[in-house]
């Protein structure tokens, strides 16, 4: 088993980015394909990718890709 900070060193100098990081960026691509691709709304998007504030998703989205869903 790893300790939580080697895994973490580990991750960030393997993929570039530290794991929260990595993991903020797939939900967020996620979240801009489903807008992109279904009719589905911003509460539900959001929920689907593990946001169950959709007002903290909708800021945390803007911060990311420099526009709101």
């Amino acid at each position: 088993s790893f300790h939580p900070a080697y895994f973490s060193r580990i991750f960030t100098e393997t993929v570039g980015v530290s794991p929260k990081q990595y993991i903020l960026q797939k939900r967020i691509n996620r979240a801009k394909e489903l807008l992109s691709v279904t009719d589905a709304g911003i509460l539900e998007i959001s929920n689907s990718v593990g946001y169950e504030d959709q007002f903290y998703f909708s800021r945390i989205f803007k911060k990311f890709k420099g526009q709101t869903p």
